[in-house]
């Protein structure tokens, strides 16, 4: 397992960042899929993995604290936790107790002293950026005073943004207040590529969320023609993907000789990328994307090939 230094901090996680997003049942249960999410978990920790991605909204923390309450490298692991403050029903209003709890509910179901990188998200209803980019100032004072004392106890370690939006992200990073950005990004969702420069001359990382665009990027799907009738892609929403995924593929094509590894490895293929944060719900998935993530990754001409093409094709704004 290799592993990378998050922008100039002293925090250092595995490249790949474990997601139970949908590795067990919603409560407790002995079920398969629990079963199996939990094999997931410890054959992650037993190759390497040192970060976990969670949130209290997905409902499969009982099972990773399962496996994390009596582990013998519980005391090595890092967490990354999503912050929804203010959520969708909370009228754009901060609440430092809610934002408080979030962390404290967090620390006790992971068995953990310490949440390492913390997730913000500021939603609104609708969440659009008309309601949310002019209430950037309003959420950061309160919330950088919660997070601060917090810090000052050795509860958190640093904040990140999830922006939603390109314009929210940029209004996110003129305020400084954020060590680094948390995100959707592969070869075909490049927006906040944008912004690797500045970010990292502010000494800012960046966590990859959805390396695979949610499954579409994988040797099983990869190739429309070749789905089941009732696989998901079949849906007309997908069809601007997949018109982009044939844009990167004339390209890029014969160069790649599995999809699913390709995905890994570009994902990783930028320095700025601190690590990739995958949903993995079995052994098997969890040995083929770890082995994908062998330090073997494309220069940054593959990267630059791949954001022009989102350039030219109207697929990003450029920053």
């Amino acid at each position: 397992m290799n592993y990378r230094q998050f922008a100039d901090t002293n925090l250092k996680v595995s490249e790949i960042c474990l997601g139970p997003m949908r590795f067990s049942a919603k409560s407790p249960s002995d079920d398969e899929k629990s079963q199996a999410g939990k094999r997931a978990l410890e054959r992650a920790l037993e190759r390497g993995v040192n970060f976990i991605h969670s949130s209290y909204e997905y409902g499969t923390r009982w099972a990773v604290g399962e496996v994390l309450k009596n582990h013998s490298r519980r005391g090595e692991l890092h967490h990354i936790i999503k912050v929804p403050v203010p959520d969708f029903d909370d009228n754009s209003k901060f609440d430092a107790t809610k934002f408080k709890l979030r962390i404290e509910e967090a620390l006790r179901d992971l068995h953990t002293d310490c949440i390492d990188v913390l997730q913000h998200l500021q939603r609104a209803r609708l969440n659009s950026n008309e309601l949310r980019i002019p209430n950037i100032p309003a959420v950061e004072e309160p919330m950088l005073e919660i997070f601060e004392k917090l810090k000052e106890e050795g509860k958190v370690g640093y904040l990140t943004t999830f922006p939603y939006s390109q314009e929210f992200a940029r209004e996110a990073i003129k305020t400084k207040a954020f060590k680094g950005m948390v995100a959707y990004y592969n070869s075909i969702e490049m927006d906040m590529a944008e912004f690797f420069p500045l970010m990292e001359q502010q000494n800012q990382g960046f966590f990859c969320i959805r390396p695979f665009m949610s499954g579409l990027l994988t040797d099983k799907r990869v190739d429309r023609n070749e789905l089941e009738k009732d696989d998901r892609f079949n849906d007309p929403l997908w069809e601007a993907a997949y018109n982009r995924l044939a844009l990167l593929n004339a390209q890029l094509g014969s160069e790649i000789n599995s999809w699913t590894d390709f995905a890994i490895k570009f994902g990783l293929c930028h320095p700025i990328v601190t690590s990739l944060i995958v949903g993995l719900n079995t052994e098997e998935q969890v040995d083929g994307v770890l082995d994908a993530a062998d330090g073997n990754y494309p220069d940054l001409n593959t990267f630059n090939k791949a954001l022009t093409i989102c350039r030219e094709n109207g697929l990003v704004k450029s920053n």
